[in-house]
């Protein structure tokens, strides 16, 4: 599971190289990369969360990863985690937090932003 959750860690640092810069390959091109790789491996779901979790936490990689990828994936794990932090503190991060929380929605936000999700191309 290490070699996978390396992967999946790596994919995240492409994405925050990325975010807002104009390089060959687009930042929703990286977002779709660790979805479709989180998609490919079930069996990891739990450590997905986890790393899900820390870029919560951390910031090693965009919010944008944890919103784009719940938004398909719908995981009640970081979901009920979200809310979580959401209600015990006043976290500078809540505006990251709540983005997130919309991905469960039916329909979402921020889903204008990224072609994936019908935004405009």
């Amino acid at each position: 599971m290490k070699p996978l959750m390396d992967q999946f860690d790596r994919l995240c640092q492409q994405a925050q190289s990325a975010f807002g810069e104009e390089g060959e390959r687009s930042y929703e091109a990286t977002l779709i990369d660790i979805l479709n790789f989180v998609k490919r491996h079930p069996q990891c779901r739990a450590g997905f969360v986890e790393r899900f979790k820390l870029i919560l936490n951390v910031g090693n990689a965009p919010f944008e990863a944890v919103a784009f990828c719940m938004r398909e994936l719908q995981w009640f794990e970081l979901r009920d985690y979200v809310s979580a932090v959401l209600q015990s503190s006043v976290d500078p991060r809540s505006q990251a937090l709540t983005s997130v929380l919309s991905a469960y929605d039916e329909v979402w936000p921020d889903a204008d932003l990224y072609r994936y999700y019908g935004g405009p191309a």
